[in-house]
């Protein structure tokens, strides 16, 4: 009978933490690497001030050195300046979700 609740505690513990440890490697992989990326990733359909303030400093936190950033040169997004804003901030209407869009395409795709 012991075994048999241990392995009813054990069981689905193990599945949390294989799956907190795998979403950790999908965001070292696929998330973004500084906090205009972040920006990106985030902001997008934002519909509030809160979201957007929420936004900011969660960017702000897990990357506090803003000027730590490379220009890209992706192969699957967009390529330029204009790409980007028409990617990332045609659907969102919120001003301060906008203007972080704007200055996030402005450092990583700066304009020719």
């Amino acid at each position: 009978m012991k075994i048999r609740t241990f392995t009813h505690i054990l069981i689905p513990l193990l599945v949390c933490s294989w799956a907190n440890a795998q979403a950790g490697i999908t965001d070292a992989l696929f998330g973004p690497d500084n906090y205009w990326e972040c920006l990106l990733d985030s902001m997008p359909g934002t519909m509030t001030y809160g979201g957007s303030m929420e936004n900011i400093a969660r960017c702000e936190k897990k990357f506090p050195d803003k000027s730590a950033y490379k220009t890209k040169n992706a192969v699957f997004g967009p390529k330029n300046y204009g790409q980007c804003l028409q990617k990332y901030a045609s659907q969102t209407q919120e001003p301060l979700a906008r203007q972080s869009i704007l200055n996030a395409c402005y450092r990583l795709y700066p304009p020719q």
